[in-house]
């Protein structure tokens, strides 16, 4: 009798240690992130002219990798995947919630529309006029994990209470260090700025620090940034053409981040122009751009190279700091694709009517 209680006690305990094992393996959340391939899909459907004149003939390709959270086996097969990252998520999110680091990354995205929108008109010399809408903090000092000032990373600034709406990040702190100097005076009791948090109009009192007398900072932008408690901004901005036909919108829906932005702006030349910029080819593109056409870095781009392979992508152009990885993938994996490295927006339309004459 009592070793068949000592057998149904080790199954017991078998079966116990068994679903400990299997529920650490498949359910227990872990420290880590996963970048997979996502998606390389035409960027086509995305821009618009108001006009509604269609696309021509070939496909640009955005492409974006998939972040996860992966339970404990997942992280084990990734970590033996050649296609894959592993991260810390500390290392991706910082202090930020999945929710918050998202969020963060739409209203970048957001930015980066326009700036590809505009290097788009000043490419081809369309008259366009730019109207800052609001200021976005995109990222906020902390100190042991806590904010060192009030504002919150997604908050838009507007304006000074009875003051005109800011015009730019220098336009801002001008008008914040002339108020806060007044206040220091004794010109003024207070000074309140409005703001923008989830959607709520809101207004916040701005004390003097010595942060802001300090005369060592770089220039009024990086002052008022120390002031505020904030490392970055962005400037939502309309980008608007002189010329109604000449409008063009942008729609990326859940798409976050600025690396779509070289594609945006072949995109928009392509719909600005006569004929087909791509001739006939599937070309993929990623790097963030600025308004003079200058490609920067992106993340991921092992990833990209095999989801714009998956998509039979003849060209892939990426920002010359991303090349050298981009070529060891594409060898990797044995693709035909063709890939090249470009620091302008004018290396990339070279390289596509180059690739284009030799097809």
């Amino acid at each position: 009798m009592r070793r068949g209680l000592t057998a149904v006690r080790r199954i017991f305990i078998t079966a116990a240690i068994t679903a400990l094992v299997m529920w650490g393996l498949l359910y227990a959340p872990t420290p880590y992130l996963v970048y997979e391939p996502g998606i390389a899909v035409p960027v086509e459907p995305m821009i618009s002219l108001e006009s509604g004149v269609p696309a021509d003939g070939g496909q640009f390709l955005l492409t974006a990798v998939k972040l996860i959270e992966p339970n404990l086996w997942g992280v084990m097969k990734a970590s033996v995947n050649r296609d894959r990252d592993v991260y810390q998520k500390s290392s991706v999110f910082g202090n930020y919630t999945k929710e918050q680091y998202a969020e963060r990354l739409t209203v970048i995205m957001e930015g980066s529309q326009y700036d590809a929108v505009e290097a788009a008109y000043r490419y081809l010399k369309v008259p366009y006029e730019v109207k800052t809408e609001a200021i976005v903090i995109t990222d906020i000092i902390r100190i042991a994990d806590q904010p060192v000032g009030r504002l919150r990373a997604g908050d838009k600034l507007l304006r000074l209470e009875g003051g005109e709406p800011f015009e730019s990040v220098e336009d801002a702190a001008d008008q914040v260090i002339e108020a806060l100097e007044k206040k220091a005076r004794g010109a003024l009791e207070s000074v309140m700025m409005e703001i923008e948090r989830e959607g709520k109009q809101m207004m916040m009192e701005l004390e003097p620090s010595a942060t802001y007398t300090d005369g060592a900072a770089e220039s009024d932008e990086k002052r008022l940034a120390l002031l505020l408690g904030a490392k970055s901004f962005v400037e939502l901005r309309t980008v608007e053409a002189t010329h109604k036909e000449q409008r063009l919108s942008i729609s990326a829906g859940e798409i976050g981040g600025p690396s779509a932005g070289l594609v945006f702006t072949l995109g928009a030349i392509d719909l600005l122009t006569e004929g087909d910029l791509t001739q006939g080819a599937r070309i993929a593109a990623t790097g963030t751009i600025s308004p003079e056409g200058k490609v920067g870095a992106i993340g991921g781009i092992k990833q990209k190279v095999v989801s714009t392979s998956g998509e039979d992508a003849e060209l892939f152009l990426v920002p010359k700091a991303n090349e050298r990885d981009a070529l060891g993938k594409a060898k990797s994996i044995k693709t035909d694709m063709k890939i090249v490295g470009v620091d302008t927006l004018q290396e990339a339309l070279d390289a596509i009517a180059a690739f284009a004459s030799n097809r």
